[in-house]
Order: C-alpha cells, then sequence, then structure tokens
C-alpha cells in the first residue's frame, strides 16, 4: 500500500464523513454505512455462489476425479474442505443478518455510527479471510482436476 494513505479508526472515520462528505446529518451517515453493509453483503453473496458452483460441480463430477488417483482425491479433498470452511466463515461473518438500526450505543448517534463503522470493519476483515481460503480451495480443486485429465498425474 502507499505511504501516502492513513487508515482511519472507527470514529476518525465517522469525524472524515462529516468533515469531507459534508454529511452532518446523523441519518445520512447512517444511510452511507448501511450502503457498505450492502456492498459487503453482495460480494459476500457471490462468493457463496462460488462455493455453491464448486460443490454442485464436485457432486456430479467428484467421483471421477477422485478415481483417477490419489493426489487428485487429495487435492479434491482439500479443496471441498476449504470451500465449505469459507463458506461457514461467509454464513457466520459477513452475511450474517442484523439490521443496522437494531444497534443503538446510548443516546449519542455518533457512538452508534462509530459502533457500526468497526463491525463493518470487522465483516469486511472475516470476508477477505473467507475469499483467501476459498481461492485456496478453488486452487486445490483445479489441481485435483488438472491431475486427474493428465495421463499418469494421478499417480
Amino acid at each position: 500500500m502507499d505511504d501516502s494513505f492513513q487508515i482511519l479508526s472507527p470514529r476518525e472515520e465517522v469525524q472524515y464523513m462529516r468533515r469531507v462528505l459534508g454529511l452532518d446529518n446523523s441519518a445520512q451517515l447512517l444511510d452511507r454505512v448501511i450502503g457498505n453493509f450492502n456492498v459487503l453483503q453482495a460480494r459476500s453473496a457471490m462468493l457463496l455462489s462460488l462455493v455453491t458452483l464448486c460443490l454442485t460441480i464436485s457432486g456430479f463430477s467428484g467421483h471421477r476425479i477422485a478415481s483417477a488417483g490419489r493426489m487428485p482425491a487429495i487435492f479434491l479433498s482439500v479443496g471441498l474442505t476449504l470451500a465449505v470452511f469459507s463458506a461457514i466463515m461467509i454464513l457466520s461473518g459477513p452475511l450474517k443478518l442484523r439490521w443496522a438500526t437494531r444497534y443503538v450505543c446510548g443516546d449519542d448517534p455518533e457512538e452508534t455510527l462509530v459502533a457500526l463503522v468497526a463491525l463493518r470493519n470487522l465483516r469486511t476483515r472475516r470476508y477477505h479471510l473467507a475469499a483467501c481460503i476459498l481461492v485456496l480451495g478453488l486452487t486445490s480443486y483445479v489441481l485435483a482436476v488438472v491431475l486427474s485429465v493428465l495421463p499418469g498425474g494421478g499417480a
């Protein structure tokens, strides 16, 4: 990352949005943060679709891939395990359904906004971790497929 960027704390980010975006109204800021959650939900749903596709294909051809040899079977098993683990992380993290308006930190809307930005950041980190695990799983899965079609690749 470029050294000219500064990572803001949730409190600093809310202050930054108020100052730079000119969003003095807490309702406008809440809408902005809810929009961030919507983006995170959409991207998480896309990752979950990739997991579903991987599992569906495995249901049809997984036994053929695994029967090609020990290495394809191992890579297939690892790939599917990581894909399912990624799905569990997505469902229990970024896709965990909680309405933003349920979160209230006392009577101060500022504290609620800070808490929501912190929650968004936590879910974003979980999304990135789940995406990395899914990429590893899909890589293993593709290795299994490649090895299963190579002559002698299943040894």
